[in-house]
């Protein structure tokens, strides 16, 4: 069975405030209001069924965006993967060849996205805030690019 992977960059973060760690930068309202524009035609072509899962970086800006995503998508299984923010390849891999879905979509950071899609289908793109790639993997975890949606205009 092949799966389909979305890999989505999150919106436009704020800057660091002081003693502020970089997992606790929120999205900007601007760029929450892009995604929030964006998004219904981004996952047009997704459909998501009872087996689908999001998966997201546990930062609070991947968080925000996965949130305004599922508005459009509705996937009841969302699921915190601490390779998303650590940007650990190799435990993604695993994590992907481990699942039952037939589509995930993965909320994360730069450069991850970039590294993933890269790794997946050979084909490198770069992500601007709230880009997304459609990947179909096939039994060897080898991709094929289905689609790509650069970020919206924050």
């Amino acid at each position: 069975m092949a799966l389909t992977v979305v890999l989505v960059r999150h919106g436009e973060a704020k800057g660091k405030k002081l003693g502020q760690t970089d997992f606790e930068r929120e999205l900007t309202s601007r760029g929450a209001a892009a995604l929030e524009a964006a998004f219904p035609q981004t996952f047009a072509q997704v459909k998501p069924t009872q087996q689908s899962e999001l998966w997201v970086s546990s930062a609070v800006r991947a968080r925000q965006t996965a949130e305004i995503a599922n508005k459009t998508l509705s996937i009841k299984n969302v699921r915190e993967m601490d390779s998303l923010y650590d940007q650990d390849k190799e435990a993604f891999v695993d994590e992907l060849s481990c699942t039952n879905a037939d589509l995930v979509v993965v909320v994360g950071h730069i450069p991850f996205m970039e590294d993933a899609c890269a790794m997946l289908t050979g084909t490198f793109l770069g992500f601007s805030t709230g880009a997304a790639a459609a990947i179909e993997l096939g039994d060897s975890g080898r991709g094929k690019l289905l689609w790509f949606v650069s970020g919206p205009e924050a």
